[in-house]
């Protein structure tokens, strides 16, 4: 069982006019320095997706964000940190799915 309670996933398309390394740059220099800054935060990765090889994916990437419940998720991005990190999101993102997940580990160190 994961010692964390709530997990966030969020699929990304990137922006049409950007490249997958204009795209990667935004996301690891930008976005994920200020996702850091979310309070209560507990794990966060991003997953990048070459579509040049993977065609059938919709989606350039996506993000885990690990927080201890629910209501510290939640609280996370209504916070000024929240409401940062959402509003960075038009500058290199066309499309987000957002959702919260159950997460069921099987190896796990």
């Amino acid at each position: 069982m994961s010692e964390f309670t709530a997990k966030r996933i969020g699929f990304l398309i990137k922006r049409s006019e950007m490249t997958l390394d204009e795209f990667t740059r935004h996301w690891e220099k930008i976005h994920a320095v200020l996702c850091q800054k979310l309070p209560g935060l507990r794990r966060y990765s991003i997953n990048i997706i070459d579509r040049g090889k993977y065609p059938r994916v919709a989606y350039d990437g996506f993000s885990e964000l690990w927080f201890d419940s629910v209501e510290a998720h939640d609280a996370a991005f209504f916070s000024p940190e929240g409401v940062a990190l959402l509003a960075d999101i038009p500058n290199f993102v066309s499309d987000l799915c957002g959702v919260v997940v159950t997460e069921k580990q099987f190896i796990w160190p």
